[in-house]
């Protein structure tokens, strides 16, 4: 399973307030797998031996992974690890499992609010005195969100920056466009000159809604803030806010152009994901359709998964980029903020995978500060396809300059946030559903119809 990060999740208990104004630490820029925290510097004398089970929502490449970066602690541990991929029903398993009485020692789970609903029910236990000086490998922003009511619960392993936009160099070569956009009015400037060029800006991913959802949700935060951002997360404004409408309007402005969308708006309501992805970086021996996919940095598992020849490349103008697979590249640039918005610009939205403890084995706590610490997460990321909010792990783990720069998005980010809609809970999928109904109609009348929907489901669904 591609790690989308925010699939089919249903929060089940009180919403967490999950957006976090305070900036990511800095990663730091020499430390190594031996840095404090790292189970080389920290193994025991005497090895603990016994086995630990592991749930989380990786399947496939990212299982393995997974179970790559976990080598050293089984060697320096004597520890097994059995670990079961659960995809995309993940958070439901899990509560199925804890109410049979059967869980796993460790779980990863893909949202906050399923960490918060659990600690609510004492199902998972408090970190801090386990961790000690390990907490500081996260900043206080994602210490946050791995707490319930102050108390630390959970560890960040896996992050996704959803703050990017990728596109396929040879088609903005073919338009004559030797930057990328910098303001939203930029990139609508650029969507119009790849549309004269003959090239259709814009694979629009849709499936049952979560990426539309994930657009609007960049497209929120860069014209509202974080700050408001919060507060709609947490419904203590409504869904007919100003701040709403003013959302919907900008993001019409793209997907109000049906000849911006590959098949138009037909056809960008049909499409899946990952398929949208293949239209702009396809196989080999298939042609790209469109220059651009607005979608988190999971999206470079699919990418190198169509071919392992896609390079990562920096700029429009890199050399040697075709559009062919065999000699194809791929790139990404930071969601833009409207000119009038710039104190928005660096504002993040994102996800991620975060690591909690049932069962209050040996092996299940040596574990838990293993995944605090940076060893396993420099392995997976020299692998590719992987971010840590781990500020112990250095850019230089990463293996390309494109996944150092997106690293880099969630280090300096002025503000990160957690994806909305997994915060919503029962009425997430309902949400899902009207972003679709907004694509399909982004007239005045209809978005005002939509907004009055939403404010009705959030309300029976949060109770306020």
């Amino acid at each position: 399973m591609m790690h989308q990060n925010h699939l089919h999740r249903l929060s089940t208990g009180a919403v967490l307030l999950a957006a976090v104004t305070l900036g990511v630490a800095a990663c730091g820029s020499s430390s190594t797998a031996t840095s404090p925290g790292a189970s080389s510097s920290s193994a025991p004398s005497s090895k603990i031996g016994g086995s630990v089970t592991v749930w989380a929502e990786w399947t496939s490449t990212e299982q393995q992974d997974f179970l790559a970066a976990l080598t050293p602690f089984e060697t320096d541990t004597g520890i097994t690890v059995n670990y079961t991929g659960k995809g995309s029903n993940m958070d439901q398993a899990l509560n199925a499992a804890i109410a049979g009485g059967a869980p796993p020692d460790v779980a990863l789970v893909p949202d906050p609010g399923e960490l918060n609903s659990l600690a609510s029910q004492g199902k998972i236990k408090p970190l801090a005195s386990l961790l000690g000086s390990l907490t500081s490998n996260y900043s206080t922003a994602w210490n946050n969100l791995a707490s319930h009511n102050g108390t630390l619960y959970g560890v960040w392993f896996k992050g996704a920056n959803k703050n990017t936009i990728w596109y396929n160099p040879a088609l903005f070569q073919k338009a004559g466009i030797s930057s990328t956009p910098t303001t939203w009015e930029q990139l609508v400037s650029d969507a119009t000159q790849l549309q004269a060029a003959g090239v259709t800006p814009f694979s629009l991913c849709s499936d049952v809604g979560w990426p539309i959802a994930d657009f609007w949700q960049n497209v929120y935060l860069k014209t509202a803030g974080a700050a408001d951002y919060n507060k709609l997360a947490a419904h203590d404004i409504p869904w007919t806010d100003a701040t709403v409408t003013t959302a919907f309007n900008t993001m019409a402005q793209i997907v109000g152009k049906p000849s911006f969308l590959l098949g138009g708006t037909s056809g960008a309501l049909s499409e899946t994901y990952p398929s949208c992805v293949d239209k702009v970086f396809p196989k080999a021996g298939t042609a790209p359709q469109a220059a651009m996919v607005i979608e988190a940095d999971f999206v470079v598992s699919e990418i190198t998964g169509n071919a392992s020849t896609y390079k990562p490349v920096s700029s429009p103008t890199a050399t040697g980029c075709t559009t062919d697979a065999a000699t194809g590249c791929y790139a990404f640039f930071p969601f833009p903020a409207p000119a009038a918005d710039s104190a928005n610009a660096q504002a993040i939205q994102g996800a991620g995978d975060v690591a909690m403890l049932l069962n209050e084995t040996p092996q299940a706590k040596a574990l838990i500060k293993y995944l605090a610490g940076p060893e396993g997460a420099e392995i997976w990321a020299h692998a590719g396809g992987f971010t840590s909010p781990n500020n112990k792990v250095p850019l230089s783990a990463y293996p390309d300059p494109v996944s150092q720069a997106d690293a880099k998005e969630l280090v300096d980010a002025s503000a990160f946030v957690f994806s909305l809609d997994d915060l919503q809970g029962s009425w997430e999928q309902d949400m899902w559903a009207d972003m679709k109904n907004f694509v399909a109609n982004p007239s005045a009348s209809n978005i005002a119809s939509i907004e009055a929907t939403m404010q009705s489901q959030a309300t029976a669904a949060l109770g306020h």
